[in-house]
């Protein structure tokens, strides 16, 4: 009888150890998954919307506009010990990926705090770009791919939103055309004072009539379109012209325009589509030249100008 209460003594004791085994394992279970520090990337703008598509233009001048991204390494509850991530840049596509630069690929989450200092990606490389005058694109991912560190319970996020930045980039087709429809930023009206400024001859009115700040003064012409040249006396940085006319009905609908460095040997922005009394156009790249030319190419049968103006670079 002794002997069977000491074996069941022993298959009690026995259970109680398993139980107690069983639970350590459920409560490190739930301290991986209730307590792990996470780490994430995350854009400083990703509140904004449509924020991850960008378009380059490729002029004469070269391949305009840029990619920049501005993010972070972040867990969501300070850590005891340094965080560092290991980050990495992949891409499909034809835009090499060797044209971006990422200001650090190790970024550090101190101890005690939240967040790294900013990590910027941006485009380093247009002149590579500018190479290739064809349409080309790339889709890109920047991911945090491992994570170095003391600190136990520690791991990257499961959510690929935070575990990787995504974004594309395409680069136009190259053109010949520097023009586009709008009033150009960061831009002021120059001072018209010292132009010498010139109409094509035959057209109807002085063409002091076109900076004179008269709206009722013009020059114009029937059944033909005509020219302006201006001499700014010294270089400027160009950025756009707008012009003013009697009314929708004698207004140009095409124009081109050229600049020069001596005034006789002239070089193209292109050619683009208006309408309107008013016609802002501005330049794609701004610019820098001493002579400007603008001709009409299509009209109607009465065309005229009241006053022209150009936008130089604030």
């Amino acid at each position: 009888m002794k002997i069977t209460y000491q074996l069941i003594f022993m298959i009690f004791l026995l259970a109680g150890i398993s139980l107690g085994v069983s639970s350590c394992k459920e409560d490190e279970a739930t301290e991986n998954e209730w307590n792990a520090t996470y780490v994430y990337i995350q854009r400083n703008d990703y509140l904004i919307l449509n924020n991850s598509t960008f378009t380059l233009k490729h002029s004469p001048v070269g391949v305009i506009g840029n990619v920049e991204i501005t993010f972070k390494l972040k867990i969501q509850k300070p850590a005891a010990e340094d965080i560092t991530g290991i980050l990495q840049l992949s891409g499909t596509g034809d835009i090499p990926v060797s044209s971006f630069n990422l200001s650090t690929d190790s970024p550090v989450v101190k101890a005690g705090e939240t967040e790294s200092e900013d990590i910027v990606l941006s485009l380093s490389d247009k002149e590579a770009l500018a190479q290739i005058h064809d349409l080309v694109s790339g889709e890109f991912k920047i991911q945090l791919v491992n994570l170095q560190t003391a600190n136990s319970n520690t791991m990257i996020s499961t959510n690929s939103a935070l575990s990787a930045i995504a974004f594309s980039v395409t680069k136009q087709e190259y053109s010949i055309n520097n023009l586009e429809i709008g009033e150009p930023e960061n831009s002021h009206l120059m001072d018209r004072t010292s132009w010498y400024i010139q109409v094509e001859p035959g057209s109807q009115g002085n063409a002091s009539n076109l900076i004179d700040g008269n709206a009722y003064s013009d020059v114009a012409q029937d059944n033909a379109g005509f020219w302006v040249t201006i001499d700014f006396q010294t270089p400027k940085t160009v950025t756009g012209i707008v012009t003013n006319h009697w009314g929708g009905a004698y207004c140009p609908t095409q124009i081109e325009l050229f600049t020069s460095d001596n005034g006789l040997e002239w070089k193209t922005m292109g050619t683009i589509d208006v309408q309107g009394a008013t016609q802002k156009i501005k330049l794609i790249a701004p610019v820098t030249t001493r002579h400007l030319k603008y001709q009409m190419l299509k009209f109607p049968a009465r065309v005229d100008i009241t006053e022209f103006n150009v936008y130089e670079a604030n």
